[in-house]
Protein backbone atom coordinates (compact mmCIF):
# COMPACT_ATOMS: atom_id res chain seq x y z
CA UNK A 1 0.00 0.00 0.00
CA UNK A 2 0.82 3.69 0.19
CA UNK A 3 2.93 5.04 2.59
CA UNK A 4 2.13 6.62 5.58
CA UNK A 5 0.04 9.99 5.15
CA UNK A 6 -1.65 8.24 2.05
CA UNK A 7 -5.09 8.17 1.16
CA UNK A 8 -3.94 4.28 1.77
CA UNK A 9 -7.69 2.48 2.09
CA UNK A 10 -9.92 5.12 -0.05
CA UNK A 11 -10.07 1.97 -2.67
CA UNK A 12 -11.30 -0.31 -0.17
CA UNK A 13 -14.52 -0.81 1.21
CA UNK A 14 -14.01 -1.75 4.96
CA UNK A 15 -11.89 -0.03 7.11
CA UNK A 16 -11.38 -3.54 8.62
CA UNK A 17 -8.90 -4.22 5.55
CA UNK A 18 -5.41 -3.62 6.61
CA UNK A 19 -3.18 -2.00 4.12
CA UNK A 20 0.33 -3.31 3.39
CA UNK A 21 2.29 -0.51 5.31
CA UNK A 22 1.10 -1.24 9.32
CA UNK A 23 -0.80 1.11 9.58
CA UNK A 24 -3.59 1.62 12.21
CA UNK A 25 -7.49 1.52 10.66
CA UNK A 26 -10.27 2.17 12.23
CA UNK A 27 -11.03 0.33 14.58
CA UNK A 28 -7.99 -2.22 13.81
CA UNK A 29 -6.01 -3.25 17.31
CA UNK A 30 -2.61 -1.57 16.80
CA UNK A 31 -0.01 -3.30 15.23
CA UNK A 32 3.97 -3.77 15.30
CA UNK A 33 5.67 -1.31 12.97
CA UNK A 34 7.98 -2.97 10.44
CA UNK A 35 11.10 -1.56 12.20
CA UNK A 36 9.54 -3.13 15.79
CA UNK A 37 8.98 -6.37 14.16
CA UNK A 38 12.51 -6.57 12.50
CA UNK A 39 13.91 -5.72 16.06
CA UNK A 40 11.72 -8.55 17.35
CA UNK A 41 13.59 -10.61 14.94
CA UNK A 42 16.94 -9.31 15.94
CA UNK A 43 17.45 -7.89 12.48
CA UNK A 44 17.31 -4.32 13.47
CA UNK A 45 20.69 -2.55 16.08
CA UNK A 46 23.30 -5.46 14.77
CA UNK A 47 23.10 -4.65 10.97
CA UNK A 48 19.80 -5.63 9.61
CA UNK A 49 20.77 -7.21 6.28
CA UNK A 50 23.69 -9.34 6.93
CA UNK A 51 26.69 -8.12 4.57
CA UNK A 52 26.04 -10.27 1.43
CA UNK A 53 22.59 -11.85 2.44
CA UNK A 54 20.96 -10.78 -0.53
CA UNK A 55 24.03 -10.66 -2.94
CA UNK A 56 25.47 -14.03 -2.71
CA UNK A 57 25.08 -15.68 -5.86
CA UNK A 58 22.01 -18.51 -5.16
CA UNK A 59 23.56 -22.60 -5.16
CA UNK A 60 22.98 -24.05 -8.11
CA UNK A 61 19.88 -26.72 -7.65
CA UNK A 62 17.59 -28.54 -10.30
CA UNK A 63 14.37 -29.23 -9.76
CA UNK A 64 13.78 -32.92 -9.06
CA UNK A 65 11.09 -34.54 -11.57
CA UNK A 66 7.30 -34.03 -11.19
CA UNK A 67 4.97 -36.36 -12.81
CA UNK A 68 2.42 -33.95 -15.62
CA UNK A 69 0.14 -36.59 -15.56
CA UNK A 70 -0.50 -37.61 -11.79
CA UNK A 71 -4.15 -36.69 -10.85
CA UNK A 72 -2.50 -35.17 -7.62
CA UNK A 73 0.09 -31.57 -7.94
CA UNK A 74 1.01 -28.56 -6.26
CA UNK A 75 0.51 -25.08 -7.10
CA UNK A 76 2.78 -22.93 -4.76
CA UNK A 77 1.70 -19.04 -3.57
CA UNK A 78 4.16 -16.78 -2.10
CA UNK A 79 2.34 -13.49 -0.99
CA UNK A 80 4.27 -9.72 -0.24
CA UNK A 81 7.99 -10.44 0.54
CA UNK A 82 8.28 -6.69 0.47
CA UNK A 83 10.04 -6.22 4.22
CA UNK A 84 12.74 -8.80 2.76
CA UNK A 85 14.13 -6.62 0.44
CA UNK A 86 13.86 -2.74 1.92
CA UNK A 87 16.93 -0.92 1.53
CA UNK A 88 19.95 -1.52 3.72
CA UNK A 89 16.95 -3.41 6.38
CA UNK A 90 15.49 -6.72 5.82
CA UNK A 91 17.00 -10.16 5.03
CA UNK A 92 16.61 -12.77 2.06
CA UNK A 93 17.45 -15.89 3.63
CA UNK A 94 14.08 -16.36 4.13
CA UNK A 95 12.64 -16.14 0.78
CA UNK A 96 16.23 -18.57 -0.09
CA UNK A 97 15.03 -21.01 2.28
CA UNK A 98 11.22 -21.28 0.42
CA UNK A 99 12.77 -21.01 -2.97
CA UNK A 100 15.48 -24.31 -1.77
CA UNK A 101 11.94 -25.65 -0.37
CA UNK A 102 10.53 -25.74 -3.49
CA UNK A 103 13.02 -27.05 -5.15
CA UNK A 104 13.70 -30.00 -3.03
CA UNK A 105 10.35 -30.89 -2.60
CA UNK A 106 9.23 -30.46 -6.34
CA UNK A 107 8.79 -34.42 -6.80
CA UNK A 108 7.34 -35.61 -3.66
CA UNK A 109 5.29 -33.16 -3.62
CA UNK A 110 4.58 -32.59 -7.20
CA UNK A 111 5.13 -29.13 -7.55
CA UNK A 112 4.23 -27.70 -10.82
CA UNK A 113 4.45 -24.01 -10.61
CA UNK A 114 4.75 -20.93 -8.31
CA UNK A 115 3.18 -17.86 -8.30
CA UNK A 116 3.98 -14.44 -6.49
CA UNK A 117 1.51 -12.42 -5.70
CA UNK A 118 3.53 -9.02 -6.50
CA UNK A 119 5.20 -6.20 -3.46
CA UNK A 120 8.49 -8.25 -4.07
CA UNK A 121 10.11 -5.37 -2.68
CA UNK A 122 8.75 -2.36 0.03
CA UNK A 123 10.46 0.87 -2.28
CA UNK A 124 11.03 -0.62 -5.84
CA UNK A 125 14.73 0.40 -6.02
CA UNK A 126 17.22 -1.03 -8.72
CA UNK A 127 19.31 -2.38 -5.78
CA UNK A 128 16.39 -4.05 -4.18
CA UNK A 129 15.61 -5.61 -7.45
CA UNK A 130 18.93 -6.44 -8.02
CA UNK A 131 18.89 -8.91 -4.77
CA UNK A 132 15.56 -10.73 -5.03
CA UNK A 133 16.49 -10.87 -8.62
CA UNK A 134 19.68 -12.81 -7.77
CA UNK A 135 17.97 -14.70 -5.09
CA UNK A 136 15.36 -16.06 -7.73
CA UNK A 137 17.96 -16.99 -10.43
CA UNK A 138 18.25 -20.25 -8.33
CA UNK A 139 14.41 -21.13 -10.00
CA UNK A 140 15.91 -19.70 -13.18
CA UNK A 141 18.82 -22.35 -13.29
CA UNK A 142 16.73 -25.18 -12.31
CA UNK A 143 14.43 -24.39 -14.87
CA UNK A 144 11.37 -23.95 -12.53
CA UNK A 145 8.09 -23.02 -13.37
CA UNK A 146 7.26 -19.30 -11.79
CA UNK A 147 5.12 -16.47 -12.38
CA UNK A 148 5.74 -12.84 -10.52
CA UNK A 149 3.71 -9.54 -10.96
CA UNK A 150 3.78 -5.89 -9.58
CA UNK A 151 2.62 -4.85 -6.15
CA UNK A 152 2.06 -1.32 -5.81
CA UNK A 153 5.50 -1.11 -3.84
CA UNK A 154 7.61 -2.03 -6.68
CA UNK A 155 6.47 0.42 -9.22
CA UNK A 156 4.60 4.36 -8.71
CA UNK A 157 1.27 3.10 -7.27
CA UNK A 158 -0.17 5.93 -9.14
CA UNK A 159 0.45 4.22 -12.49
CA UNK A 160 -1.00 1.76 -15.05
CA UNK A 161 0.69 -0.75 -16.70
CA UNK A 162 1.60 1.96 -19.44
CA UNK A 163 4.15 3.47 -16.82
CA UNK A 164 6.83 2.11 -19.13
CA UNK A 165 10.37 1.37 -17.72
CA UNK A 166 11.20 0.60 -14.53
CA UNK A 167 13.25 -1.48 -12.27
CA UNK A 168 10.70 -4.27 -11.64
CA UNK A 169 10.74 -4.45 -15.63
CA UNK A 170 13.76 -4.88 -16.48
CA UNK A 171 14.32 -7.69 -13.46
CA UNK A 172 11.30 -9.44 -14.24
CA UNK A 173 10.16 -8.90 -17.33
CA UNK A 174 9.72 -10.70 -20.78
CA UNK A 175 13.49 -11.52 -21.29
CA UNK A 176 13.72 -13.35 -18.46
CA UNK A 177 11.22 -15.80 -19.22
CA UNK A 178 11.69 -16.09 -22.43
CA UNK A 179 13.49 -19.77 -22.13
CA UNK A 180 10.85 -20.71 -19.39
CA UNK A 181 8.97 -23.79 -21.07
CA UNK A 182 6.03 -22.73 -19.10
CA UNK A 183 5.95 -19.12 -20.37
CA UNK A 184 3.20 -18.28 -22.79
CA UNK A 185 4.00 -14.45 -23.18
CA UNK A 186 3.69 -11.07 -22.23
CA UNK A 187 1.28 -7.84 -23.12
CA UNK A 188 3.21 -5.07 -25.05
CA UNK A 189 3.60 -3.50 -21.89
CA UNK A 190 5.21 -6.27 -20.18
CA UNK A 191 3.77 -6.07 -17.16
CA UNK A 192 0.99 -8.69 -17.67
CA UNK A 193 1.97 -12.36 -18.41
CA UNK A 194 0.54 -15.57 -19.03
CA UNK A 195 2.04 -19.14 -18.23
CA UNK A 196 0.69 -22.74 -18.59
CA UNK A 197 1.67 -25.13 -16.54
CA UNK A 198 0.79 -29.02 -16.97
CA UNK A 199 -1.03 -31.18 -14.22
CA UNK A 200 -3.26 -33.88 -14.03
CA UNK A 201 -2.64 -34.78 -17.72
CA UNK A 202 -3.79 -31.62 -18.81
CA UNK A 203 -2.80 -27.61 -19.42
CA UNK A 204 -3.57 -24.63 -17.20
CA UNK A 205 -3.35 -21.23 -17.74
CA UNK A 206 -2.10 -18.83 -15.18
CA UNK A 207 -2.44 -14.86 -15.81
CA UNK A 208 0.05 -12.69 -13.85
CA UNK A 209 -1.89 -9.38 -13.86
CA UNK A 210 -0.50 -5.73 -13.28
CA UNK A 211 -1.09 -3.57 -10.03
CA UNK A 212 -3.30 -1.55 -12.19
CA UNK A 213 -4.40 -3.30 -15.37
CA UNK A 214 -5.29 -1.08 -18.06
CA UNK A 215 -7.75 -1.67 -20.78
CA UNK A 216 -5.32 -2.51 -23.27
CA UNK A 217 -3.66 -4.93 -20.61
CA UNK A 218 -7.22 -6.68 -19.96
CA UNK A 219 -7.83 -7.10 -23.86
CA UNK A 220 -4.70 -8.48 -23.97
CA UNK A 221 -5.57 -10.86 -21.04
CA UNK A 222 -8.96 -11.76 -23.12
CA UNK A 223 -6.75 -12.23 -25.97
CA UNK A 224 -4.74 -15.19 -23.98
CA UNK A 225 -8.31 -16.65 -22.51
CA UNK A 226 -10.04 -16.97 -26.06
CA UNK A 227 -6.61 -18.24 -28.02
CA UNK A 228 -6.73 -20.94 -25.13
CA UNK A 229 -10.88 -21.85 -25.01
CA UNK A 230 -10.65 -25.37 -23.21
CA UNK A 231 -7.47 -23.91 -20.27
CA UNK A 232 -8.87 -23.19 -16.81
CA UNK A 233 -7.43 -19.81 -15.80
CA UNK A 234 -6.05 -19.15 -12.51
CA UNK A 235 -6.04 -15.19 -11.96
CA UNK A 236 -3.23 -13.96 -9.99
CA UNK A 237 -2.54 -9.56 -8.86
CA UNK A 238 -1.39 -8.08 -6.36
CA UNK A 239 -5.25 -6.32 -5.30
CA UNK A 240 -8.72 -7.96 -5.44
CA UNK A 241 -10.07 -9.03 -1.97
CA UNK A 242 -9.57 -7.80 1.65
CA UNK A 243 -10.85 -10.37 4.16
CA UNK A 244 -12.20 -9.30 7.86
CA UNK A 245 -11.12 -10.66 10.72
CA UNK A 246 -13.65 -13.64 10.44
CA UNK A 247 -11.83 -14.47 7.20
CA UNK A 248 -14.51 -13.42 5.06
CA UNK A 249 -13.07 -12.11 1.82
CA UNK A 250 -14.49 -8.80 -0.11
CA UNK A 251 -13.82 -7.25 -2.99
CA UNK A 252 -12.33 -4.36 -2.58
CA UNK A 253 -13.14 -1.31 -5.09
CA UNK A 254 -10.87 -2.18 -7.25
CA UNK A 255 -11.14 -5.78 -7.21
CA UNK A 256 -14.91 -5.11 -8.11
CA UNK A 257 -14.15 -3.27 -11.29
CA UNK A 258 -12.00 -6.13 -12.48
CA UNK A 259 -14.52 -8.29 -11.51
CA UNK A 260 -17.13 -7.02 -13.38
CA UNK A 261 -14.55 -6.08 -16.33
CA UNK A 262 -12.83 -9.07 -16.74
CA UNK A 263 -13.23 -12.33 -14.25
CA UNK A 264 -17.02 -12.73 -14.08
CA UNK A 265 -16.93 -12.55 -17.72
CA UNK A 266 -14.92 -15.13 -18.26
CA UNK A 267 -16.28 -18.56 -17.08
CA UNK A 268 -12.86 -20.41 -17.50
CA UNK A 269 -11.47 -18.52 -14.74
CA UNK A 270 -12.30 -20.77 -11.71
CA UNK A 271 -9.73 -18.94 -8.53
CA UNK A 272 -7.96 -16.26 -8.33
CA UNK A 273 -5.55 -15.13 -5.56
CA UNK A 274 -3.97 -11.78 -4.45
CA UNK A 275 -1.81 -10.66 -2.00
CA UNK A 276 -1.98 -6.42 -0.57
CA UNK A 277 -4.06 -7.08 2.47
CA UNK A 278 -4.20 -8.99 5.66
CA UNK A 279 -5.98 -10.77 7.13
CA UNK A 280 -6.08 -14.16 5.07
CA UNK A 281 -9.45 -15.10 3.96
CA UNK A 282 -11.62 -16.27 1.23
CA UNK A 283 -15.18 -16.37 -0.66
CA UNK A 284 -16.58 -18.05 -3.36
CA UNK A 285 -18.71 -16.29 -5.66
CA UNK A 286 -20.99 -16.80 -9.00
CA UNK A 287 -19.90 -15.80 -12.08
CA UNK A 288 -21.86 -14.32 -15.27
CA UNK A 289 -22.19 -17.84 -15.89
CA UNK A 290 -23.17 -18.78 -12.61
CA UNK A 291 -20.73 -20.92 -11.86
CA UNK A 292 -18.39 -20.97 -8.73
CA UNK A 293 -15.10 -18.86 -8.50
CA UNK A 294 -12.91 -19.08 -5.18
CA UNK A 295 -11.76 -15.60 -4.46
CA UNK A 296 -8.63 -15.98 -1.98
CA UNK A 297 -6.11 -13.15 -0.18
CA UNK A 298 -2.85 -14.46 0.99
CA UNK A 299 -0.64 -12.06 2.94
CA UNK A 300 2.10 -12.53 5.65
CA UNK A 301 3.66 -9.62 6.30
CA UNK A 302 2.14 -8.34 9.53
CA UNK A 303 3.72 -11.20 10.76
CA UNK A 304 6.77 -11.84 12.89
CA UNK A 305 10.15 -11.36 10.32
CA UNK A 306 7.68 -9.84 7.98
CA UNK A 307 6.27 -13.34 7.04
CA UNK A 308 9.61 -14.73 6.65
CA UNK A 309 9.01 -15.37 2.42
CA UNK A 310 6.15 -17.70 4.23
CA UNK A 311 4.46 -20.32 1.16
CA UNK A 312 0.95 -21.51 0.93
CA UNK A 313 0.55 -25.18 -0.93
CA UNK A 314 -2.67 -25.86 -3.14
CA UNK A 315 -2.22 -29.25 -3.39
CA UNK A 316 -4.74 -30.04 -6.22
CA UNK A 317 -6.29 -33.57 -6.18
CA UNK A 318 -8.15 -34.28 -9.41
CA UNK A 319 -9.17 -37.81 -8.24
CA UNK A 320 -10.44 -36.78 -4.25
CA UNK A 321 -12.03 -34.00 -6.49
CA UNK A 322 -10.46 -31.12 -4.18
CA UNK A 323 -7.81 -28.81 -3.24
CA UNK A 324 -5.68 -29.08 -0.18
CA UNK A 325 -4.26 -25.69 1.56
CA UNK A 326 -1.82 -25.78 3.77
CA UNK A 327 0.21 -22.34 5.05
CA UNK A 328 3.86 -23.00 5.97
CA UNK A 329 7.73 -21.95 6.55
CA UNK A 330 10.54 -23.08 5.36
CA UNK A 331 12.86 -20.65 6.79
CA UNK A 332 11.72 -21.54 10.37
CA UNK A 333 10.99 -25.43 9.98
CA UNK A 334 14.16 -25.17 9.04
CA UNK A 335 15.82 -23.73 11.61
CA UNK A 336 17.01 -26.02 14.60
CA UNK A 337 14.61 -26.04 17.58
CA UNK A 338 17.02 -24.67 19.46
CA UNK A 339 17.45 -21.57 18.00
CA UNK A 340 13.63 -21.02 17.61
CA UNK A 341 12.06 -18.55 20.11
CA UNK A 342 8.65 -18.28 20.99
CA UNK A 343 7.55 -16.23 18.01
CA UNK A 344 9.34 -18.20 15.67
CA UNK A 345 7.41 -21.33 17.11
CA UNK A 346 4.01 -20.27 16.01
CA UNK A 347 5.26 -19.71 12.20
CA UNK A 348 6.26 -23.13 11.40
CA UNK A 349 2.83 -23.39 10.02
CA UNK A 350 -0.41 -21.59 10.59
CA UNK A 351 -3.80 -23.67 11.12
CA UNK A 352 -7.19 -22.42 11.20
CA UNK A 353 -10.02 -22.03 8.74
CA UNK A 354 -7.82 -19.17 6.58
CA UNK A 355 -4.57 -20.99 6.00
CA UNK A 356 -5.10 -24.68 6.28
CA UNK A 357 -8.38 -26.48 4.59
CA UNK A 358 -9.87 -27.77 1.67
CA UNK A 359 -12.01 -27.13 -0.93
CA UNK A 360 -14.44 -29.05 -2.78
CA UNK A 361 -13.92 -29.00 -6.67
CA UNK A 362 -15.76 -30.95 -8.87
CA UNK A 363 -13.45 -30.49 -11.65
CA UNK A 364 -15.01 -32.03 -14.56
CA UNK A 365 -18.90 -30.57 -13.44
CA UNK A 366 -17.48 -26.73 -12.76
CA UNK A 367 -14.81 -27.35 -16.46
CA UNK A 368 -18.09 -28.58 -18.04
CA UNK A 369 -18.97 -25.50 -20.04
CA UNK A 370 -15.67 -25.28 -21.60
CA UNK A 371 -13.48 -28.61 -21.27
CA UNK A 372 -15.99 -31.51 -21.07
CA UNK A 373 -14.87 -34.78 -20.22
CA UNK A 374 -15.01 -36.98 -23.07
CA UNK A 375 -17.08 -40.12 -22.87
CA UNK A 376 -15.12 -43.30 -22.51
CA UNK A 377 -14.78 -45.25 -25.84
CA UNK A 378 -13.56 -49.30 -25.95
CA UNK A 379 -13.68 -49.88 -22.10
CA UNK A 380 -10.78 -47.10 -21.38
CA UNK A 381 -12.06 -44.72 -18.81
CA UNK A 382 -12.47 -41.52 -19.32
CA UNK A 383 -9.75 -39.14 -17.85
CA UNK A 384 -10.17 -35.22 -16.69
Amino acid sequence: MHENGDPCLAHALSSAANCADLHQHGDIAPRASRRGLFRAAGLLGAGALVSGATTATPAVASAGRHDPDGPRFTLVVMPDTQYLFDEDRGDSRPLDASLRWILDHSGDENIVFLSHLGDLTQNGLATEFAAIGKAFTVLDRAGAAYSVLAGNHDIASNTTDQRGDSPYLRTFGPGRFARSKSYAGAGPDGYNSAHIFTGGGRPWLVLALDWRPSAAGLAWAQSVIDKHPALPVIVTTHELAFADDGGQAHLSDFGRQLWDDFIARNDQVFLTLNGHFWPPGRTVLKNDAGHDVHVHITNYQDRYYGGGAMIRLYRFDLARRCVDVETISPYFQGLPAAKRNELAELEVELTGDANRFSLDLDFPARFAGFAPVKPATRGRRARF
